[in-house]
């Protein structure tokens, strides 16, 4: 009688251990990358990263929009080529003005698909552009 019930015990457990594991991993599914998660800029400098989007089959034909949901600091600008549409991969510009002020920033990359939302973290490093043209930067 011991090991029927033993026996019956064991059997739930894996049951209920292979149902976690099918859990983790949804069939529909898609994440979104940077290339690179620390962007280097001088005042009035110009930088590209590559925005990586992998889809599962589920979004594969889907159309993704490229937001930004954090805040710019003043004088700091982010576009994407393409912004929305169905792809693989597009490239964020960003742009630093003449007068921002040098820091370390938290920029949010978010990348909707199918009313699902993923974000990225890039941080942006504002060096100050010397007289002589000299960066230095605040890490």
């Amino acid at each position: 009688m011991k090991k029927i019930i033993l026996t019956a015990l064991l059997g739930i457990i894996t049951m209920a251990e292979n149902f976690a594991q099918e859990k983790i991993a949804p069939r529909t599914e898609f994440t979104l990358g940077l290339s690179t998660a620390v962007l280097e800029l001088k005042q009035g400098g110009t930088g590209d990263i590559t925005v990586n989007l992998n889809r599962s089959k589920g979004y594969s034909r889907s159309n993704a929009v490229l937001t930004l949901s954090s805040g710019l600091p003043e004088g700091v600008s982010v576009t994407f080529e393409p912004a929305t549409g169905v792809m693989e991969k597009s490239i964020a510009t960003v742009s630093v003005a003449e007068h921002t002020k040098p820091g370390n920033y938290m920029i949010i990359v978010n990348g909707t698909i199918q009313h699902k939302n993923k974000g990225a973290t890039l941080k942006l490093i504002v060096g100050e552009r010397t007289a002589a043209g000299v960066v230095t930067s605040i890490h």
